[in-house]
């Protein structure tokens, strides 16, 4: 079973140990992976994952399995999740609505313009 994370892609790496000699020896980068159940509420069934840990984070960031899954467009998706979101539209009967972009507050250098642009109108 290869050594990937099915939400983020993450997989085995290569690099090098370095001694206090700088002898510079092959090792390999192993992602954290853990294997996890997850609960789809509209499919009614369980999905057995085996994710990184990051993956746990962004999965509960955006509120669980399904909803991760028909916030992001199938292109950037891995192969299972894909299928998962296929299945879900395939049951929904539909294709899902894009996501909404979070809405964040504006950026400095946006406040400050805004500021100098309603003391511009006040003084004139």
């Amino acid at each position: 079973m290869p050594r990937v994370c099915k939400v983020t892609g993450k997989k085995t790496t290569v690099g090098m140990n370095v001694s206090h000699s700088m002898r510079h020896t092959k090792r390999t980068f192993l992602p954290n992976l853990q294997k996890l159940s997850f609960h789809s509420d509209i499919l009614g069934r369980d999905f057995s994952l085996r994710i990184s840990t990051a993956g746990l984070r962004t999965l509960t960031k955006h509120g669980g399995l399904d909803a991760y899954v028909m916030a992001k467009p199938v292109s950037r998706l891995t192969p299972d999740m894909a299928a998962i979101k296929r299945a879900i539209e395939k049951k929904n009967g539909k294709t899902a609505a894009p996501a909404k972009k979070p809405v964040h507050k504006p950026t400095r250098s946006a406040r400050l313009v805004k500021k100098v642009e309603s003391k511009k109108a006040a003084a004139k």
